[in-house]
């Protein structure tokens, strides 16, 4: 999808149940065009399945010599009754995410398309109900990551989702791999932090200074680096703040926006970032 100069990819469903205007959909559909990106399409007819719709049987790959088997041995966690704080904190967080919806709708409204109060206030209802349903694994925070990366992943659209369940899933890998000798340690949660906003980083293609939730990460994850979570929510209040003042963005939507729009409005996505550090340094 080339309209925000991003990389992806987009797929679009359409049932086909019997009926005449079904069949005038379908007409229309295989028409002939010379529309550039509409190409023709195979149809198959008789019902047999296409070859590429058959399904091929996994093949399990033969082990690395050396490889442990088994279940992975996750590090010990050294942060007392951490599966305690991560329910609060967790809870308190969905709370305030769902509650500022109106706030971030209003400022997408003005610098972004709108959607991102909504995006976030269903990932974090999904985090609420599967928290509620036990569902997270919260004994460990490499799992807890990771099974949060699947809530957002089943929840929320568009490329703030996408961004988060990666940045989630690199934090699991970063402490699913720590070697701390007295344990998973807070240093070692700020340590996978950094590595998550990297990610977020590589793959989304922005900077900080991009106009983007990046002006809170970097900043947050730089301040909690030898800091505290109340150094980290003043970093990250501080970053989102400061993108009202930017006259232009460098990915989004906001990059085709005049400085005019831009101005004297924060970026919602790093608003966002803010509430959830604010909302953790409370708990």
């Amino acid at each position: 999808m080339t309209s925000f100069d991003m990389q992806g990819a987009s797929v679009s469903v359409l049932p086909l149940n019997k009926g005449d205007v079904t069949e005038d959909i379908v007409a229309l559909i295989d028409k002939e065009t010379t529309a550039p990106a509409w190409v023709g399409c195979d149809v198959l007819k008789g019902g047999k399945a296409r070859p590429s719709a058959s399904e091929i049987p996994e093949v399990a790959g033969a082990a690395a010599p050396g490889a442990a088997s088994g279940p992975v041995q996750l590090p010990p966690v050294g942060i007392e009754d951490f599966s305690g704080l991560a329910r609060t904190a967790l809870a308190a967080v969905s709370a305030a995410l769902a509650a500022s919806e109106p706030l971030l709708t209003k400022y997408d409204t003005i610098v972004g398309d709108g959607d991102c109060g909504l995006t976030m206030k269903r990932g974090a209802d999904e985090v609420a109900s599967r928290l509620a349903a036990g569902s997270l694994r919260l004994d460990h925070p490499s799992t807890m990551f990771s099974d949060l990366a699947d809530a957002v992943s089943a929840s929320m659209g568009g490329t703030s989702g996408i961004l988060l369940e990666l940045m989630f899933r690199k934090m699991g890998v970063s402490l699913s791999s720590s070697t701390s000798s007295g344990g998973i340690a807070a240093s070692d949660l700020a340590e996978a932090f950094r590595a998550g906003v990297d990610a977020v980083s590589f793959y989304g293609g922005a900077q900080e200074g991009s106009r983007t939730m990046l002006d809170a990460l970097f900043p947050a994850s730089s301040a909690l680096t030898g800091g505290s979570v109340s150094a980290a929510a003043a970093a990250a209040r501080a970053g989102a703040d400061g993108t009202a003042a930017m006259d232009h963005a460098e990915a989004g939507r906001s990059n085709y926006l005049s400085e005019d729009v831009l101005r004297g409005t924060p970026d919602p996505g790093a608003v966002a970032v803010a509430i959830v550090f604010e909302t953790l340094a409370k708990n």
